[in-house]
């Protein structure tokens, strides 16, 4: 009998004692995962949806630089004041969006706003975002805008840039052609010329020499007549405060040669005529050089 009883007083502390047990706490809502929004002819124009909640930070990415700040009536950077507060990063290509606290805003608001309108510029499309105060478990953690096609318009942007190159380069050597045809219609004189400087089997030989107001032009050929390759670094003329030259090679094989052309501008009211040393100049090897000077 004793028995029992102490069995009943056993059953009643333990029943006391798990009721007075805490309720196991619910599961902390979960925010919604990042969702990818694509940017196209139809979405550009439309409103935007962006949930954040008090207490989280949600974040929104963006296809490229944003052109200018966020426009946002009722958003801060900081110090309260508005419901929501904002940063944003132009070269990171991103901004955050928050609820302010109750504490954080200005005394005296008669309700709560849960909503604000945020109008970001790109260099491409101009994005109006709604942005909502909701539930952490609605809450958006990250929202990408992407373009559509990637891939496809950076390839396209490669080939316009391409055709674009081309079409300038076209450009400036149809206008450099055009001014060298100009130059010729100009009073000038060319004078022939077939003088030779060698050293140790380089051949420099000034073969022309053309005369154009303030500009120069020597015209010579360089031949290899060694048996390794000879590669040249400079050529250099002793007149002119302007100098630019050209090669048809820079590296010449046994017994080949190379045609050369070396113009230099003259300082003003500097006479035209006169002694002209062009120096020839390995690049690497034994550093030779070949000296020829015309007049």
């Amino acid at each position: 009998m004793l028995m029992m009883h102490a069995a009943w007083i056993l059953a009643v502390l333990l029943a006391g004692a798990s009721s007075k047990a805490k309720p196991t706490p619910p599961p902390e809502p979960e925010v919604q995962p990042a969702r990818q929004v694509v940017v196209d002819e139809k979405t550009a124009g439309k409103v935007q949806h962006i949930r954040t909640a008090r207490g989280f930070v949600t974040t929104v990415e963006f296809p490229e630089d944003l052109s200018e700040a966020p426009k946002c009536g009722d958003c801060t950077d900081g110090g309260g004041g508005a419901p929501f507060r904002m940063d944003w990063n132009a070269q990171g290509r991103y901004l955050t969006l928050r609820p302010n606290n109750p504490v954080e805003r200005h005394a005296g608001t008669a309700e709560e706003e849960n909503a604000t309108t945020v109008v970001v510029r790109m260099e491409h499309a101009t994005l109006t975002l709604f942005v909502e105060r909701v539930d952490l478990g609605r809450a958006d953690s990250r929202v990408v805008f992407v373009f559509p096609n990637r891939e496809a318009e950076s390839e396209y942007l490669r080939v316009e840039r391409a055709k674009l190159e081309a079409a300038v380069a076209g450009r400036v050597e149809e206008s450099a052609a055009r001014m060298f045809l100009s130059a010729f219609l100009e009073p000038h004189q060319c004078e022939q010329k077939g003088v030779r400087a060698r050293n140790d089997n380089i051949v420099l030989a000034i073969s022309e020499i053309c005369y154009f107001s303030r500009e120069v032009i020597i015209v010579f050929t360089v031949e290899n007549r060694i048996r390794e390759p000879f590669v040249i670094g400079t050529v250099s003329v002793n007149r002119g405060v302007k100098k630019y030259g050209e090669l048809s090679e820079s590296t010449l094989e046994f017994q080949h040669l190379t045609t050369g052309a070396e113009a230099v501008v003259l300082a003003d009211g500097e006479n035209p005529r006169g002694r002209y040393e062009l120096t020839v100049v390995e690049s690497g090897g034994q550093h030779r050089s070949v000296t020829r000077s015309v007049e």
